[in-house]
């Protein structure tokens, strides 16, 4: 069942600008290029929240799909840029969506899935994050010892966005990196996560739902330096911090708590999968043995690691 927010006073999705929008066959020229495609789950309360506003900041075309395809509705916005599909799934177990997208003739160029982010601290959130794992466990989707292709310049322009957006409207909301985790892991196209946390009331809230909207609106694949990052907790400040502080972004991101099973097949995986040109430590939170290990992997694929005081010379923004 699809959760009921009209209890936010957000308009109903009748009366959007889609209602008189012909109906485009899904298959023909225009709607089978590769778009952005921002992927929205039934039973994923923060996703219903985003979608809404998603509707209502853009006007959309909806699309026709083929009998059991899977998914539910799909619509491309009116400039031809993005196009919104529905899922009635949770997202994480969405390994292959990329190849049963392209099956129905609307093939992604970057997928954004726009999702609820739980924690335990009940903070108010906005988070951004590439998927995978790093340990043999694989409980919330994908594979395991696997990651997904990231889009760091996706990633920042969405993290960035979310925190301007935070800043000028004088919201409570914590903006912020996380690490690599949960799937899908199985795409061949990059993908992200974008989140609104953490419990119902922040899922529910329309304010943090038209801020994410907009924020994935205003996605831009514009290439960045990016870097893999290794060490510091779930939310990964330091590199939250020089992704909104310096030119760069980061790709995989990898916490301490995860460091044991970063070996080099990974680290190969993470460097690839980032298109990174090079590595961050958060040193302070790392061990020893693990810095000299995962250093030995890096040099040996020609990656340099950089200080934090070497990002901000070499990136930083022109004051």
């Amino acid at each position: 069942m699809k959760d009921n927010i009209n209890p936010m006073n957000i308009p109903d999705e009748s009366k959007i600008k889609t209602q008189n929008s012909p109906v485009d066959p899904a298959l023909s020229p225009e709607n089978s290029e590769p778009k952005i495609t921002i992927i929205c789950s039934a039973p994923d309360l923060a996703s219903q929240n985003i979608k809404t506003h998603l509707l209502n900041l853009r006007a959309w075309k909806p699309l026709n799909l083929p009998d059991n395809s899977g998914f539910s509705a799909a619509r491309r916005s009116a400039d031809g840029k993005f196009r919104l599909v529905e899922i009635e799934e949770i997202h994480v177990f969405q390994d292959g969506l990329d190849k049963k997208l392209e099956a129905i003739g609307l093939p992604a160029s970057l997928i954004i899935f726009a999702s609820k982010h739980r924690s335990k601290e009940e903070i108010n959130s906005l988070t951004v994050h590439c998927t995978g794992n790093p340990s043999e466990e694989a409980r919330l989707g994908g594979l395991p010892k696997a990651l997904a292709v990231s889009s760091p310049a996706a990633m920042k322009s969405i993290l960035t966005e979310m925190k301007r957006l935070v800043q000028e409207k004088g919201l409570k909301y914590d903006v912020t990196l996380e690490v690599t985790h949960h799937g899908p892991t199985e795409l061949t196209v990059p993908s992200l996560y974008a989140e609104i946390g953490s419990t119902e009331v922040q899922w529910k809230d329309p304010e943090a739902g038209e801020l994410a909207a907009k924020a994935i609106l205003a996605v831009s694949l514009e290439k960045v330096p990016a870097a893999v990052g290794f060490g510091g907790g779930h939310y990964a400040m330091r590199q939250t911090g020089l992704l909104l502080e310096t030119d760069i972004s980061f790709g995989h991101n990898f916490p301490k708590y995860q460091l044991e099973f970063v070996d080099e097949a990974l680290i190969r995986q993470a460097v690839e999968k980032s298109n990174a040109e090079f590595a961050y430590f958060d040193r302070k939170s790392m061990k020893s043995e693990d810095r000299n290990r995962i250093s030995e992997v890096l040099e040996k694929l020609g990656l340099r690691v950089l200080k934090e005081s070497e990002i901000r010379e070499k990136y930083g923004h022109e004051s």
